[in-house]
């Protein structure tokens, strides 16, 4: 018996131990936080999910740790431990949100569409997923929009500059077809646009400089 107190006397001492050292590692990551050291930072936080043993999850390091994985450019690890802040339930809703924008960074639109729906459903009270997606589709006719005109544009310049005979040329008829395909394809991002944010004034304006080109050409 005597023997079996020490065995469990000597395993709670290694499990304090660990407590205490990763406790002082957590410390430290909060200190290389504080001075914007990231790198060392998350360096000393996951040292001490290393060394966790049974100890209470600290949900709070896994969103330093996703902040400064970010900061270090390691997007992979943000989103590991941004999803497992959000797991946690530890300011679940800016976690999930940062995944999303991290994913359209990396231009991953599938997975950047499904977390932001998935918030759009959990959270429909936070105005911020509808937001983001709004001005991801204000973006995207945008660019269309621009690209339509640039289009547009060089088509013109070249019957100016004599490289097409008139409106006729096959050439020219053909990169105004170009054109029309740009405006045609903005209209319904800034549809979606104006769905999610009705109180935008900009999707609206463009929308309607879209559907004038489309009449025109």
């Amino acid at each position: 018996m005597k023997r079996v107190a020490l065995v469990l006397f000597m395993i709670l001492g290694f499990i304090s131990l660990f407590a205490q050292e990763s406790i002082k590692l957590q410390n430290a990551g909060n200190d290389a936080l504080k001075a914007k050291d990231y790198a060392g930072a998350l360096s000393n936080y996951e040292k001490a999910m290393a060394v966790w043993g049974t100890a209470p999850v600290d949900s709070i390091m896994f969103y330093n740790c996703g902040i400064c994985a970010i900061q270090v450019k390691d997007f992979d690890k943000a989103i590991k431990y941004f999803e497992l802040a959000a797991k946690h339930n530890y300011k679940a809703e800016a976690a999930l949100l940062n995944v999303a924008r991290i994913y359209k960074m990396q231009k991953n639109n599938d997975a950047y569409l499904k977390t932001i729906n998935d918030g759009i459903a959990k959270y429909p009270a936070n105005t911020a997923f509808k937001a983001e997606l709004a001005t991801t589709f204000l973006m995207e006719g945008v660019n269309r929009y621009n690209k339509g005109n640039t289009l547009l544009k060089a088509a013109v310049d070249k019957i100016n500059a004599k490289k097409y005979k008139d409106a006729k040329d096959p050439g020219y008829i053909a990169e105004v077809a170009s054109a029309k395909k740009e405006f045609t394809e903005a209209i319904p991002s800034f549809d979606k646009a104006i769905e999610l944010n009705p109180a935008d004034t900009k999707a609206p304006e463009l929308k309607a400089a879209c559907e004038k080109q489309v009449k025109a050409l």
